[in-house]
């Protein structure tokens, strides 16, 4: 650790009061999502996609990123995430296709006449896409099933979304003792 003058620490932060600390580090490269998962698809708010990377890790999933989403490593993802881009495997510029080549159940949320998400409960290897704030994912993909969240506003924040879309897919899990977030009992 290096201590710095304030002045070093304006230059190196981001923000306009930096608090520190302030880590100055190659950029990992991505890593395969091999767990269920969140898929960011297309977001453009740094925000939403570091709490997404946040919420996946907390109930033990991965995290894909589609190329024409946010960058995974901006500073307000980083700040976003406190800490979630280390506690999960994050694949970058990631394939629906060749997710679903690889075992996983391509499941997006969608606004209006999908399925409840419990059934998520049900599926051992969901890629769970949600969509960029102003489209959604959309509506000519190929998924294998869409779930909506029942709400009494047009639609949800990304990032809120995909909290309760992790939890409705971990809960029952957690309570058996197996899948993701087991250990958080």
């Amino acid at each position: 650790m290096v201590q710095v003058t304030e002045e070093v620490m304006r230059y190196l932060a981001p923000t306009r009061h930096p608090r520190g600390p302030v880590a100055v580090m190659e950029v990992p490269s991505s890593r395969t999502a091999t767990r269920a998962c969140l898929v960011a698809y297309d977001l453009s708010d740094p925000g939403n996609l570091g709490t997404l990377i946040r919420t996946a890790a907390a109930f033990g999933m991965d995290v894909g990123v589609t190329a024409a989403s946010v960058d995974v490593w901006a500073p307000k993802t980083l700040r976003s995430g406190a800490g979630g881009h280390f506690a999960t495997s994050i694949e970058r510029e990631v394939e629906i296709d060749d997710l679903r080549s690889r075992g996983f159940s391509i499941v997006a949320a969608v606004p209006r006449g999908g399925a409840d998400p419990d059934v998520l409960r049900g599926l051992e290897l969901p890629a769970i896409l949600i969509g960029s704030e102003a489209h959604g994912v959309p509506e000519d993909l190929d998924v294998d099933l869409g779930v909506t969240i029942p709400v009494d506003v047009e639609s949800l924040n990304a990032a809120v979304a995909a909290g309760i879309l992790a939890y409705e897919y971990g809960h029952v899990r957690r309570r058996e003792g197996s899948g993701p977030g087991a250990e958080l009992r």
